[in-house]
């Protein structure tokens, strides 16, 4: 089944973001263990686990609106025949 460009586009969008975002996190989180601040480690804890879980989250919804939009034109393929 061929995809819209914009589907093609939220696809790019989501891996994009899962990626940049676990990137993002390591680094936030790196700064934050490198700065020795009080509470430092529990700080970039929360701040790793809470990036990481948004990257998914923001991955998973796109890709589950790309899914959609598949399952929706799959319908109406198959009820224009």
């Amino acid at each position: 089944m061929k995809r819209t460009k914009i589907e093609q586009l939220l696809v790019v969008i989501a891996w994009a973001g899962l990626i940049g975002g676990i990137l993002f996190t390591v680094l936030v989180s790196k700064g934050i263990m490198e700065s020795n601040a009080e509470m430092a480690f529990p700080q970039a804890v929360v701040t790793f686990v809470g990036g990481i879980g948004a990257s998914i989250v923001g991955w998973a919804v796109l890709m589950q609106v790309v899914k959609i939009s598949d399952r929706l034109r799959k319908i109406e393929n198959q009820l224009s025949k």
